[in-house]
């Protein structure tokens, strides 16, 4: 409800959870299964857009340029809609699956009059975010943590992307541990993998040099100012060429600019001549940073899923990351990169100019990266996913056939 798969990454609330949606709709009408994808309609939006052959995206005319926290009060009305259209459609459908809270919030109304199953992904959980808060972040709100709280406790199934994920919904949330199933999600190997890096550094406009990249939406979660105070540490002879490339525009979270709080940050620090801020780029055109870049760094306060970290490692990359839990899934620490305790700029600035310092060393923690990154794949995300939901809606029919014989 809060983003759309169709929008560009890493520019307001656009980031992996369009990624997962794309991809998940992609495979499973590789597999004969259709999907409706509902999401808010934005200026420029048409009514219905295909995403695969089997999926479309409706555009549903609710809640327009309002902030997230905002978009809870249009949760009724966006419900309404969705049963509205698949009347008018004639559309019966064999299961619902949320992304986000504010979505299970959604399904939470439809499952009742749908009849069907509910399986939901919470992406990011807000009770994690606010025990990891960057300095100046704003906290989640007491109604998230509620409304997340109801969904862990009433949708059939929860998919958690790492065990770390799912011992937090059944601790802090209360969730039964036997609807909880954790499901990695995967990474494109065809569109992510290696190119030799001077091609990749002319299609996207650098030469000579070294590259430190960051990719992601600009929030305090992220970390960023963390990765360019880590450049000015490393601003000496040895690594006067080079540049932290940051890819990604502000998420939009209250009126304040990230971007440009970390523009002076760059100032102050005095590196803003060495850090470019390049905005959202195109998903495709991704790998070529990935392969242009010595490093990526993902200096998180959390992470549902290191899903940059696997782009960035199945491009054959070495990240240099926070061992938050999940990072720890997809980045092996002195393996594939280096995964820090805590937000410490100096430590960022020693990993990060070991690996600038030894080439053959990167070369090797990328190689094996890309061997990780293999592991991933969402044709498995997507058989996971059917074996799954096939499962929840056996125990549907069954209840409903029970229920039907007391009647």
């Amino acid at each position: 409800m809060h983003t759309s798969p169709t929008a560009s990454l890493g520019r307001s609330e656009n980031g992996g959870l369009n990624v997962y949606v794309r991809q998940v709709c992609a495979a499973f009408s590789e597999r004969g299964i259709a999907t409706d994808v509902f999401t808010r309609r934005g200026a420029s939006d048409p009514a219905i857009e295909y995403l695969a052959p089997n999926s479309c995206v409706i555009y549903v005319p609710a809640g327009r340029d309002l902030d997230k926290y905002a978009l809870h009060e249009q949760v009724p009305a966006f419900a309404h809609q969705v049963m509205d259209f698949a009347q008018f459609e004639g559309a019966s459908y064999d299961f619902v699956f949320s992304h986000y809270w504010l979505s299970g919030e959604v399904a939470r109304l439809l499952r009742p009059q749908l009849a069907v199953g509910w399986a939901h992904v919470a992406h990011t959980l807000g009770l994690v975010k606010n025990r990891t808060l960057a300095a100046g972040a704003r906290p989640e709100p007491a109604l998230r943590i509620q409304v997340e709280t109801e969904i862990a406790r009433e949708a059939d199934l929860l998919i958690a992307s790492t065990a770390d994920e799912s011992g937090e919904l059944v601790r802090s949330y209360g969730a039964d541990p036997a609807r909880v199933a954790v499901v990695p999600p995967g990474v494109d190997l065809t569109l992510f993998q290696p190119t030799d890096r001077d091609d990749a550094r002319v299609q996207i406009g650098y030469g000579p040099g070294r590259i430190v990249l960051f990719v992601g939406r600009l929030e305090r979660l992220k970390g960023v100012d963390v990765a360019i105070r880590a450049l000015a540490l490393l601003r000496d002879r040895r690594h006067d060429d080079v540049r932290l490339l940051i890819v990604g525009e502000d998420s939009h979270e209250g009126s304040d600019s990230e971007k440009e709080r970390l523009k002076a940050f760059a100032r102050r620090v005095g590196v803003h001549d060495r850090v470019d801020f390049l905005g959202s780029v195109a998903h495709h055109e991704l790998p070529f940073f990935y392969s242009a870049a010595d490093v990526c760094v993902m200096p998180s306060y959390s992470e549902s899923f290191g899903l940059v970290a696997l782009e960035a490692q199945a491009c054959g990359r070495p990240v240099v990351g926070a061992d938050v839990a999940g990072l720890r899934s997809v980045v092996r620490d002195e393996v594939s990169g280096y995964l820090l305790d805590g937000h410490d700029p100096a430590a960022y600035a020693e990993r990060i100019g070991r690996l600038l310092d030894n080439p053959d060393l990167a070369q090797q923690m990328g190689r094996r990266g890309r061997l990780l990154a293999q592991r991933f794949s969402w044709a498995r995300t997507a058989d996971s996913l059917q074996q799954l939901f096939e499962g929840v809606m056996e125990q549907v029919q069954l209840r409903v056939h029970a229920s039907a014989r007391h009647e």
